[in-house]
């Protein structure tokens, strides 16, 4: 397993000096974190199943609408663990319910480097990208998620739907008029 050398901290007269046992404290907890794909839920106490209880109630919130409460929750669940996918799709989808359409981006951009087949970040980007007016991303996130999505059967309802916007967003770029020549 490779070790993490951990940097001298700075000194300061109100904090107490960091001993080489601080840091090797310190690197043997990097060292198991990064060299085991650990997550920070492994170093807590809270189980699989009392994640799943969390995960819940952020899902009830998210579907009531109380966007705000869900984002805070499915913000801490995918620190927790940051290799679970629908933390991620939750927290994405609070954005959006709040019109954070930019941070959205960042957790769908995030989503699609942990699946780059998975047409659903994607699809979600390119709605982000129209709320923002910014057609030609959109369209090509809608590309993405088409070709994605192409002859899979668990993403035909997907396929259709990233087709039918494409061709909308298309269509409306097309009829639009050009935009003012900057000087």
């Amino acid at each position: 397993m490779p070790t993490t050398e951990v940097p001298a901290l700075p000194t300061s007269p109100d904090i107490a000096p960091v001993t080489a046992h601080d840091r090797q404290e310190v690197s043997d907890l990097m060292s198991r974190f990064y060299g085991n794909a650990r997550t920070m839920r492994d170093f807590t106490e809270l189980t699989p199943e009392s994640m799943e209880v969390i995960y819940t109630l952020a899902y009830n919130f998210y579907n009531a609408g109380k966007y705000d409460e869900a984002e805070k929750i499915f913000r801490f669940l995918a620190n927790l663990d940051h290799f679970e996918r629908k933390y991620w799709k939750g927290l994405g989808a609070s954005r959006e319910g709040l019109q954070k359409f930019a941070e959205a981006l960042q957790v769908y951009g995030y989503l699609g480097m942990m699946d780059i087949h998975d047409p659903y970040p994607a699809l979600q980007a390119a709605k982000c990208f129209i709320a923002l007016g910014k057609t030609a991303e959109a369209v090509s996130g809608l590309r993405a998620a088409a070709f994605n999505s192409e002859n899979r059967p668990e993403h035909a309802e997907l396929h259709e739907q990233a087709t039918a916007m494409l061709a909308v967003v298309q269509e409306d770029a097309k009829s639009a008029p050009p935009a003012p020549a900057t000087a």
